[in-house]
């Protein structure tokens, strides 16, 4: 089995140290001992951590958009469209655990232009959640609701996964979110419904 690009093996060796540490606590120095290479060898595949904590966010926001990217455009119900983007959501936060709790809390160390194109790729993935609620109540499926609420409980239910979730447990991503789902959007239908 070829050994993966030495690359690679840095981002790994970051992601588990900022998802330990968080991006301020560890050091390059840290990150050349996790990836089993001296400090300045690292500056060979990164200029700086910041371009590591750049790709790892990158990476993780491409994973999360191409998740609900095909569900945002479907033609089902907006209530199963809300319930398979928590769905591809949380299989991203299982399958990428370090790296997805990094995109939840380490982007802000970003600076300039890193920082901004990181804030509008969380915009328009906000934004796809944000058209589904609004689908669901132009439909008459949901009632109506404040969408930016209900966006915002959607996500912070969905974002906390990698707290909690163990993968060896009975339950894998698309059932959690089903049970999420479930309740969601027995609030979101209203008058009690199931």
């Amino acid at each position: 089995m070829p050994r993966p690009a030495r690359r690679d093996e840095v981002v790994a060796a970051a992601v588990t140290l900022f998802s330990r540490k968080g991006y301020h606590g560890t050091t390059v120095r840290d990150i050349a001992l996790e990836s089993g290479m001296l400090s300045g060898s690292l500056y060979a595949h990164f200029e700086s951590k910041e371009d590591l904590l750049y790709e790892i966010v990158l990476r993780a926001a491409d994973q999360f958009m191409a998740a609900i990217g095909p569900v945002v455009g479907s033609a089902v119900p907006a209530a199963v469209k809300l319930k398979e983007a928590m769905a591809g959501h949380l299989r991203v936060m299982a399958a990428s655990g370090g790296a997805a709790a990094i995109f939840m809390h380490e982007w802000k160390a970003l600076t300039g232009e890193r920082r901004a194109v990181i804030a509008e790729r969380r915009r328009t993935y906000e934004g796809a959640f944000t058209a589904i609620i609004r689908e669901g109540v132009a439909t008459g499926e949901l009632r109506p609701v404040d969408e930016k609420f209900a966006r915002l409980l959607v996500l912070s239910a969905v974002n906390w996964l990698y707290q909690w979730y163990d993968p060896a447990g009975p339950l894998g991503p698309d059932e959690v979110a089903g049970q999420f789902a479930d309740l969601i959007l027995r609030g979101l239908k209203g008058g009690g419904e199931r």
